[in-house]
């Protein structure tokens, strides 16, 4: 089966907590952890993989995407765009978390 193909370069956010590496995609809402680096991404290639055949599968792609801040281009070629983000700043803030007695 022949299927037209969509090439974006995402931003993907890898940091460690404790012993494990994460990554996580804001374009596409999704993460991944593995142990090692290498892994990590080659684990966060895949899942985005599975993901976007999944939601194709389902018929869902353009839910998901538009949801995801994507946006469709008609020029030249009908197309997807991922969200343009710029960073910002990185902060802690502290919130209150009720504790059951």
């Amino acid at each position: 089966m022949s299927r037209n193909l969509l090439s974006a370069k995402l931003h993907v956010e890898i940091f460690k907590e404790g012993k494990q590496f994460i990554a996580y995609c804001p374009a596409l809402d999704i993460s991944t952890c593995a142990e090692s680096l290498a892994e990590v991404r080659k684990m966060f290639a895949e899942m985005a993989d599975i993901f976007l055949e999944e939601v194709i599968k389902m018929g869902t792609m353009d839910k998901v995407l538009s949801q995801c801040g994507w946006r469709k281009v008609p020029r030249p070629k009908m197309h997807w765009e991922p969200p343009r983000r710029q960073f910002i700043t990185e902060l802690q803030q502290e919130v209150s978390i009720p504790c059951p007695a």
